[in-house]
């Protein structure tokens, strides 16, 4: 028995090689025939960084990120449909142009600075692997729902982790939490990151004003208050923001034909006093809505960490243009230093700033110059001027709708916060159904003629 055991654990690493080997690429095959394959590794990665908040890696000269292996797989299946898939709807020279600005930067900050280089282009990295992915698909009505699908699932994930953080936290259970003492250095309250609140905020929306799409939007309906909830507590103005375009980007742009405006504010009046009941009559989470409101306060007034992003986005916009022609055109490469001084204005003299610019159009710029900022802009036009004709024009059904909104609001929510891979895989899967609308509408204009020509020549 001993033997037979001492044998297994000598023979395993060998059976895992040979499994790997034919199970990556078989995986690779599927994720290339199948959109649904690569939306569940992307969300499901996705979904794993929430829970652990810092996936591990392996040491390779520098860390290299199991998220980095994941989207790599993903923009490798990617690339290989952009070069070689007959099904793909559109190359469209924006997304080429944004992902070459992004490699002639990536590889001039390497060059000039090393692996610091890669390490800042991180999150850029991701959303070009995963856009390239999203965009190589023909997109139908099926793969939208499969993505609200996907971002109801994961926005359940999310309720279930807050109510969980928080418990262990205010009961406090220390044992059960981090080395920190705290989910989140910015404040206790916000057991998740921005970029994570905003899938409960952009399903919120969706549940309220387009229920009847799918199933799984029906059902989050239902718990809309909890989402709600959950959105206000955590504090995430940048969602806040978002989420309040979201709201007026449904009752005014898109043309729903499912009910009355009258209705859908009626019914938004209805959630927001569900969720605000308990903070009133509550005496424990009294503490909370006044916390809430002075939050939304200080953000209105521009102050706290308001007013010092816009110091921030300026310093930031100065370093760019400051570094000449060659900055102003494709940006400065990423690692280089963005150091920059703000107003301390509780202390009083300049505050140090060495983060991202918590703007996703400002970053871009500094690092990607105009040309990435224009192609970037270029494609999110494309996408939701597209989409705003087909909801004009009652060709694009509800999946229009659902797609506008969710662009609008990603596109409000870019403006307090950065990059972000599964919102670039919405916006991917955004021009994609554009992309594919306009071709089967093409297909439709050349077809009747091809009858009449083949009778005029004999041939019908």
């Amino acid at each position: 028995m001993l033997s037979a055991l001492f044998t297994a654990f000598q023979v395993a690493p060998y059976v895992m090689a040979v499994l790997l080997g034919v199970l990556v690429p078989l995986l690779g095959v599927v994720c290339y025939s199948h959109f649904g394959a690569g939306l569940a590794i992307i969300c499901g990665m996705f979904a794993v960084e929430g829970l652990y908040m810092f996936v591990g890696g392996v040491q390779l000269g520098i860390t290299v990120y199991y998220t980095d292996f994941v989207l790599m797989f993903i923009g490798v299946i990617g690339g290989l449909r952009w070069l070689l898939a007959r099904d793909m709807p559109r190359r469209h020279w924006a997304w080429v142009l944004y992902t070459l600005t992004f490699f002639v930067s990536l590889g001039t900050g390497l060059l000039a600075y090393g692996s610091g280089a890669g390490v800042q282009s991180r999150g850029y990295a991701y959303s070009v692997m995963v856009g390239t992915y999203a965009l190589s698909f023909a997109i139908d009505e099926r793969r939208v729902k499969l993505l609200v699908n996907a971002l109801v699932w994961i926005a359940t994930l999310l309720i279930g982790l807050c109510a969980y953080r928080w418990v262990v936290y205010y009961t406090p259970v220390r044992e059960l939490l981090p080395e920190e003492g705290v989910y989140n250095t910015d404040g206790a309250i916000r057991v998740i990151r921005s970029y994570e609140a905003v899938v409960l905020g952009q399903v919120f929306v969706l549940a309220l004003f387009f229920g009847r799409f799918s199933r799984s939007l029906v059902v989050a309906r239902f718990f809309s208050p909890v989402l709600l909830a959950v959105v206000a507590a955590l504090q995430h103005r940048s969602v806040w923001l978002a989420l309040i375009v979201g709201v007026f980007a449904s009752i005014f742009v898109v043309r729903s034909k499912r009910g009355s405006r009258l209705g859908q504010v009626l019914l938004l009046a209805l959630i927001v006093g569900l969720t605000a009941l308990p903070l009133v009559v509550s005496e424990q989470l009294a503490g909370l809505g006044t916390e809430v409101s002075g939050s939304a306060s200080r953000a209105v007034g521009g102050e706290g960490s308001v007013g010092e992003r816009l110091d921030n986005w300026k310093g930031l916009i100065q370093l760019w243009y400051g570094g000449g022609p060659r900055s102003i055109l494709v940006g400065q490469s990423f690692g280089s230093d963005a150091t920059r001084y703000v107003q301390d204005k509780v202390r009083g003299g300049e505050h140090k700033i060495e983060y991202f610019a918590h703007n996703y159009y400002v970053q871009t710029l500094y690092n990607m110059g105009i040309v990435g900022l224009v192609a970037f802009m270029a494609l999110l036009v494309y996408a939701v001027g597209g989409l705003y004709r087909l909801c004009a024009n009652g060709c694009g059904g509800p999946a229009a709708e659902v797609l506008l909104v969710l662009c609008i609001m990603q596109g409000a929510y870019y403006v307090p916060y950065g990059t972000d891979y599964l919102q670039s895989l919405v916006l991917g899967v955004a021009a994609a159904f554009v992309a594919t609308q306009q071709r089967l509408a093409a297909n439709a204009a050349v077809a009747p003629a091809t009858p009449r020509s083949a009778a005029r020549w004999g041939m019908a």
